[in-house]
């Protein structure tokens, strides 16, 4: 519950007025020191803005034209991103020693730096063999679950 509420950027008082609850009471269920009844989940997922299936952890099938093959997905993404209001900054550079183009892509988003960080810190447990990839893989997919909650607009 915490990481999907630091993620939605609401304070844990905030959650805890929205939910009704006592700032304590909040703090017992994101801790895991009591379970939240079912109610106060529902309210939870409808706040952050995901199902209960996604707070559960049941996978939900992705859509097939979600997928990247192309350099011109890749932008589609780029521009979904543009559109939901994320400061996207794009350097373009040439590395003169190697005479090859380079591009430095700075996004400034809290969340996404939280991510992309989560996933650094992967790569380089599997780079230096503290994982396998299969522990990587669990790792990613709670990686994933954590970022399931919806971009909104500014």
């Amino acid at each position: 519950m915490k990481a999907l509420r630091q993620n939605a950027n609401i304070s844990q008082k905030d959650m805890a007025a929205k939910l009704e609850l006592s700032v304590p009471s909040y703090s017992n269920y994101e801790n895991g020191y009591s379970e939240p009844p079912m109610e106060i989940i529902e309210s939870f997922c409808e706040i952050i803005g995901i199902t209960i299936d996604s707070f559960f952890g049941f996978n939900t099938p992705t859509k097939p034209n979600s997928q990247i093959s192309t350099y011109a997905d890749l932008l589609i993404v780029l521009n979904k991103m543009k559109s939901k209001e994320i400061p996207i900054d794009i350097q373009v550079g040439v590395n003169k020693e190697t005479q090859t183009l380079t591009s430095t892509l700075t996004i400034e988003s809290p969340q996404v730096a939280s991510l992309l960080n989560g996933w650094k810190d992967l790569d380089d447990k599997l780079a230096r063999d503290a994982i396998d990839s299969d522990e990587y893989n669990i790792w990613f997919e709670d990686l994933l679950h954590t970022f399931r909650v919806p971009i909104e607009n500014n």
